[in-house]
């Protein structure tokens, strides 16, 4: 007989979906009828799921907050983007569309310039500061910024985008120190 849970997936890849149920994280599938009616979940999901033989499935999504296709994340509390002034340099376009779409959903923006070590983007910090949003001088590389940032998130479900390069994976390294994600 299979049991019925509620929880949260934390980790999807390639049509598998991580959820945490209390203090386990179960290994899922989704139901193929999730396809047929065009619903897809999404990392930070509530789902219902059921469990037979330790294998899950995903059953039902429960009604989201907010979603994103780009980063692919529903029920987040915030978003943080990421820019650099150098390697890469960011395009504030990007910026833009992403606090634009975050906006819409009314999920606040964090802009976190990292790499600052590098070059401070004074004016790209400056820009984004007059205009209403929290900014974070940061750096991965050598601390700066990271305790701010850390004081920001807590208690919130976030999610992390920006260009390939700008520093995610170093900053979620730093801010969460033996996580040991692949840099570079």
């Amino acid at each position: 007989m299979a049991n019925v849970r509620t929880g949260r997936i934390i980790r999807s890849i390639s049509g598998f979906y991580d959820v945490r149920t209390g203090d386990k994280v179960i290994s899922c599938r989704a139901r193929g009828i999730l396809r047929k009616t065009g619903e897809s979940p999404l990392t930070g999901d509530m789902v219902e799921i059921t469990v037979e033989k330790g294998k899950g499935m995903v059953e039902k999504i429960l009604p989201r907050k907010n979603s994103f296709v780009r980063p692919a994340v529903a029920n987040v509390d915030a978003l943080v983007v990421f820019a650099a002034n150098v390697n890469p340099v960011t395009e504030p376009f990007l910026i833009d569309r992403v606090a634009a779409i975050a906006g819409d959903q009314e999920v606040p923006v964090i802009l976190c310039v990292n790499k600052c070590d590098l070059d401070p983007a004074v004016d790209l910090v400056r820009i984004y500061r007059n205009a209403g949003f929290t900014v974070i001088s940061a750096s991965a590389e050598t601390g700066q910024g990271v305790d701010e940032l850390r004081s920001l998130l807590k208690g919130k479900l976030t999610a992390f985008t920006g260009n390939t390069g700008v520093g995610k994976s170093s900053m979620l390294n730093a801010l969460c120190p033996g996580l040991s994600l692949p840099t570079g």
